[in-house]
């Protein structure tokens, strides 16, 4: 059967007279290289959508698949959860950025991406309005002494649900998780707006908040604007936003790599900065952008209609709790030991990277959300998370480490002290303990300051120690 590319672009090469490359032709090449998201990764069905989409809507792949996760995720929300190990538990919750040069094209593949929940939430609000309305016309009613009813027949209060939330104070983030309970998401297009304000409202209690909700535990929020206090038992807030290349330092100007934030934030930096140019494409290619659409909000809806199971008693949201099958435990957790093996033969603690800790329990989630996409577009079941899901988990994780090691240039350097940038500036890509201490004596620094600001580049991540007294820059 024909796929929906094959459908649309199948005679692109008899069309394509001038003999130039296609958008889609150019990021295959790269993706050959390891320089972008790696589409295998994806349902065929996803990755169809996304041809397409690149091809005609100019879309930046990267930004779209990655948008396209953080709304699964936020589709499945506190329904269920991957069995990590033992009693370890975990919803999908995940904190993404989206990294890119100003016009490269970073919200329109966002805003595709959460349209099909936006129309779920613009139901839920049309179904508040309706009833509130019959909640407001039944108390007007009961004034009038007249007027009789049933215990049964009074309504209840309407309570306005909502998944989406992006205009918002720290407060009024956990009063909307606090009513659903399912679970929400953060959408904020130019995200360092949200950061910037954080402690204009909270003294930066939300970023504890969102800290804790990462890990899955606990929040209670306390306010003296509060009625009753909120206690959310099972956290499941998302995370999705936008920023430009030369703002990200400014997490690492607010402190966030020193409590741990930044850690457990998956960023999307496309190796291909150039914005595509537009493609002339001609009529006969039968292109209908609503094809797409629909084939998408039937995925995401497919899993909004997943139940979300509450505890009878205490109300407290009960997710179903889905396991790996034994091969994808086996492989997972392989994986994982590769990892702690690496760190144990760390020697010095200062050179322990603490993301990398932290990268099992996102691949874990991913690992979730990619099985709950393959269950949705008819290519999995969703009773287990197989070693087909694992596998891609593990190369997205791949995939957004990488991006992450290549925003450290913007991130440190940035953030670098005047005087350990020029000791930083004055030494080659490849360098060692004598030439920094060279470089260090010309500038009247003594050889603890120059080991002290080693050892600080190295914890920024600025530079890697290769072997003993053997350095190379990560720029």
């Amino acid at each position: 059967m024909d796929t929906i590319y094959q459908n649309i672009c199948g005679i692109r090469k008899n069309k394509n007279r001038d003999g130039e490359k296609h958008i889609w032709e150019e990021i295959e090449d790269a993706s050959k290289d390891g320089t972008t998201i790696p589409l295998e990764a994806f349902p065929v069905k996803i990755q169809e959508m996304a041809k397409v989409l690149v091809e005609y809507e100019n879309y930046n792949q990267d930004y779209l698949l990655v948008s396209m996760l953080s709304a699964v995720a936020t589709a499945i929300g506190n329904t269920c959860q991957i069995k990590i190990k033992g009693c370890w538990t975990s919803s999908p919750i995940l904190y993404i950025i989206l990294v890119g040069r100003p016009g490269v094209g970073k919200t329109p593949p966002l805003d595709f991406a959460f349209k099909p929940i936006r129309a779920h939430d613009y139901k839920l609000l049309k179904k508040y309005k309706e009833d509130d309305e019959a909640y407001s016309l039944f108390m007007e009613k009961r004034k009038n002494r007249k007027f009789s009813y049933s215990q049964s027949e009074i309504p209840e209060i309407p309570i306005l649900q909502r998944t989406v939330i992006s205009d918002f104070t720290p407060e009024a983030l956990m009063q909307a998780h606090n009513v659903n309970q399912r679970g929400i998401v953060a959408f904020v297009d130019e995200i360092m707006g949200m950061f910037n304000t954080v402690n204009q409202y909270s003294k930066g209690q939300l970023i504890e908040q969102l800290l804790t909700a990462h890990s899955g535990k606990p929040l209670d929020i306390t306010r003296c604007s509060l009625d009753i206090p909120v206690h959310i038992e099972q956290p499941c807030i998302n995370i999705i936003g936008t920023t430009q290349t030369k703002r990200v330092h400014e997490l690492v100007d607010k402190g966030y790599s020193d409590n741990g934030l930044i850690d457990r934030i998956l960023f999307s930096y496309p190796k291909r900065h150039t914005i595509s140019p537009w493609q002339l494409h001609v009529i006969e290619d039968g292109y209908d952008g609503r094809v797409c659409f629909d084939q998408w909000e039937m995925v995401v809806n497919a899993i909004l209609s997943l139940p979300c199971h509450y505890d009878e008693e205490t109300g407290v949201v009960v997710p179903r709790v889905i396991n790996f099958t034994t091969e994808a435990q086996e492989h997972f957790f392989e994986w994982r030991n590769q990892t702690v093996e690496y760190i144990n033969n760390i020697k010095d603690d200062a050179l322990i990277d603490g993301r990398i800790m932290k990268t099992h329990l996102n691949t874990a989630r991913l690992a979730l959300v990619i099985q709950m996409m393959r269950w949705a577009c008819g290519e999995a079941g969703n009773g287990y998370v197989d070693i087909k899901s694992v596998k891609a988990a593990i190369q997205l994780s791949d995939y957004f480490e990488e991006c992450y090691a290549r925003l450290q240039k913007y991130m440190a350097i940035d953030s670098i002290k005047p005087e350990k940038k020029i000791l930083l500036d004055g030494l080659e890509q490849k360098f060692t303990t004598a030439d920094a201490l060279k470089v260090g004596e010309e500038m009247g620094l003594s050889e603890r300051s120059v080991m002290y600001t080693l050892t600080d580049l190295l914890t920024m991540k600025v530079v890697r120690k290769i072997k003993r007294g053997e350095y190379e820059k990560l720029q």
